[in-house]
């Protein structure tokens, strides 16, 4: 049995925007006002983010052409630089980064929850996180076309609440007095000064690009993946920064650089209060509750794939080793719907089980910032191998090949020295638990030896 392709274009876009629209972009205004100096500055930094998010798209839209799998990003390593790398990522996303990553935006939506409804306890916040993994758990248990349509009506709901939100900005709210201020391009002296005024903008606005990656694992359902999945990985990444700069301009329309330095967490609020009236509050609050809600709903629907891509790469290599069991069971497909049962099921019982011995899981996926964009370089700069050996004539390209997958390698390169400078006991910690796979590695291909020579 294997996982059926039933995902047409509108969904995998709607999967792609989903993950990438979270509650990043009602925050980051504000704290990005600590940086820019100028109004036009803070359109380069969004602007720019959002090329380099389209160089790695990209890349990746032409990987998962080459390779149309579940797990895209594994089956890449896996190709291009050998099994350990593939086993390595997986790993880490099956141990703590998957699990944590839905677990940390299960608890925000938990926390927004009781703002909506009125339920302000702790043990309430964590049931709404629970409930909600439940949700989508059972959702995508009915296959992907459930899972499909449920991410296209929330990012619809999310994209038109956005835009609402522009509109009121732009043509209702009053604007603020406008203020005279040139800003230069640097902060400080010379060269050092420039790229560290950058980088701080930089580092404050990518991440709320972050999500994309995690579309590639439903690539082995996608119909037709060598149009629609580049066209969607594209389109997608282009929409979600125009739908940014929008957003940017009609805050800075209303709240000006220095009052958003002033409360830089009121400025979505400020907006929404101005455009629409003092209960404008309880809405904002509902769309920003949505966008979190479809967030988690990708993350169900998407990191499942990835532990059924390289748990069924491991059910023959782990036989006659204790790890047999686990992998049979994570690779599990449900009967006529084709669905990864087995683990969608687990990657929601350990994100719950995440909920309620951690209450938040926040510090530890800081661990993982190093080896996960490691292995995002990694996985990128595997096009350099995989583009020659499996490339069709027929097979999508991305245009500006070798330089657009090396502007994303060069960009994620220095975050990662960056990250080892500024928080070098974090990463230590997440490259050591990271490395811990090792052995289990080791297991499974002694395991898997042992087996050929009976």
């Amino acid at each position: 049995m294997m996982l059926q392709r039933k995902l047409g274009l509108a969904a995998v876009l709607a999967v792609v925007m989903g993950d990438m629209i979270g509650s990043g972009i009602f925050f980051t205004p504000g704290e990005l006002a600590a940086v820019a100096t100028a109004e036009w500055q803070v359109y380069l930094f969004w602007t720019l983010c959002g090329f380099i998010t389209l160089c790695g798209a990209l890349t990746l839209a032409e990987l998962s052409a080459l390779i149309p799998r579940a797990g895209v990003s594994y089956h890449a390593l896996t190709e291009a630089y050998g099994p350990f790398a593939g086993f390595m990522q997986a790993w880490m996303m099956v141990l703590v980064s998957g699990p944590g990553a839905i677990a940390g935006i299960a608890i925000l939506f938990g926390e927004l929850a009781n703002q909506v409804l009125g339920t302000g306890s702790a043990g309430m916040q964590l049931a709404w996180a629970a409930a909600a993994i439940i949700f989508f758990a059972l959702i995508n248990l009915r296959g992907a076309e459930w899972g499909g349509r449920t991410q296209i009506f929330l990012t619809s709901v999310k994209v038109t609440g956005l835009i609402a939100l522009v509109i009121g900005g732009v043509l209702v709210a009053a604007p603020a007095v406008e203020q005279e201020a040139a800003g230069t391009l640097q902060e400080g002296n010379g060269l050092l000064g420039f790229l560290r005024f950058v980088g701080l903008g930089v580092a404050i606005v990518l991440f709320t690009y972050d999500g994309w990656i995690d579309a590639s694992n439903v690539a082995g359902e996608v119909r037709n993946p060598n149009r629609n999945f580049p066209l969607a990985m594209g389109l997608g990444v282009i929409l979600i920064t125009l739908i940014y700069l929008l957003v940017n301009y009609a805050f800075l329309r209303v709240v000006p650089l220095d009052a958003m330095r002033a409360n830089p967490t009121l400025v979505a609020p400020m907006v929404a209060e101005a455009a629409f009236g003092p209960t404008a509050g309880n809405a904002l609050n509902m769309l920003m509750w949505i966008s979190i809600f479809g967030a988690l709903g990708g993350l169900i629907m998407t990191l499942p794939r990835l532990f059924y891509a390289a748990a069924s790469e491991y059910v023959e290599r782990s036989a006659g080793t204790w790890l047999a069991p686990f992998f049979r069971t994570i690779s599990h497909l449900s009967g006529s719907r084709s669905a990864p049962s087995g683990a969608i099921l687990f990657a929601a019982a350990i994100s719950i089980a995440a909920l309620f011995f951690f209450g938040s899981f926040s510090r530890i996926v800081t661990f993982f910032v190093v080896p996960f964009q490691f292995m995002n370089i990694l996985m990128v700069s595997s096009i350099f191998r995989l583009r020659p050996r499996l490339s069709r004539p027929d097979s999508y390209r991305l245009p500006g090949y070798p330089i657009v997958p090396g502007i994303f390698i060069f960009v994620m390169a220095l975050f990662l020295v960056a990250a080892l400078v500024y928080n070098p006991l974090d990463s230590l910690v997440g490259i050591a638990l990271t490395l811990a796979g090792a052995p289990v590695y080791r297991v499974l291909t002694k395991g898997r030896k042992e087996a050929i020579n009976e």
